[in-house]
């Protein structure tokens, strides 16, 4: 298999296929039941989200129950939310990561990128990406050291630096975009390379890594991205 095949194979399926964190209820829905917020916080029914996910490279739509929790005497409640559920938008992490890097990681705009996969032609249009890329750019050197730090676990007791032996350095054609030698880009690049390239040599998939991203490093529960 070619590295692009070893780079489909690794964006190809998302959390809840690759993990035991979701439960699969008999309607074909999935369940999530998260870890009690506190002591006095008791299981107060569920929280329905509609979300996009992929299914060998294909999107598939699902209805996510998320546990719902209520504070003992009181009426205050929240619920748990999966390490791959984004805060603002119903399509998950992996999505998310596969729309940007079609766009980040090409040698072309964002108007004239190639999908990773063709079923994601027809989700999330260029306004979408834009509008992503903005939210996530203050967070863009967190993010490449969450990515670092969750590969970096991986790869223990080996070092990191053996997965890229020839380095990170971003291609021109990335610099020569509007946003010229901007640090944040380059840095959500390097993020994004780390987590390709170690999917592909560490054989796990781009959802864990996603996923081990957020809750390893302990960033803010919902973000769009880790």
């Amino acid at each position: 298999m070619g590295q692009q095949g070893l780079e489909k194979q690794a964006c190809c399926n998302s959390l809840y296929l690759v993990t035991g964190l979701y439960h699969f209820r008999s309607d074909g829905s999935l369940q999530y039941n998260g870890h009690r917020p506190g002591v006095l916080w008791h299981a107060h029914g569920y929280f329905p989200k509609r979300m996009y996910f992929l299914e060998a490279g294909e999107v598939v739509i699902k209805i996510v129950y998320k546990r719902r929790w209520l504070l003992f005497g009181s009426t205050q409640t929240c619920h748990s939310r999966p390490p791959d559920d984004a805060l603002f938008t119903r399509f998950c992490s992996l999505i998310i990561f596969c729309k940007l890097w079609s766009w980040v990681g090409s040698a072309h705009g964002v108007t004239n990128r190639t999908e990773i996969f063709p079923s994601l032609n027809d989700i999330g249009c260029t306004r979408t990406l834009q509008r992503w890329l903005k939210r996530i750019y203050p967070h863009a050197l967190e993010i490449q050291q969450n990515i670092r730090h969750a590969l970096i676990q991986r790869s223990e007791p080996r070092p990191l630096e053996r997965l890229f032996p020839g380095g990170l350095s971003p291609p021109r054609a990335l610099l020569r975009r509007p946003w010229r030698a901007s640090s944040p880009i380059v840095s959500l690049w390097r993020a994004f390379s780390m987590l390709i390239i170690g999917a592909t040599k560490l054989d796990v998939s781009v959802s864990i890594l996603l996923a081990e991203a957020r809750t390893k490093r302990n960033t803010q529960q919902g973000r769009m991205f880790p």
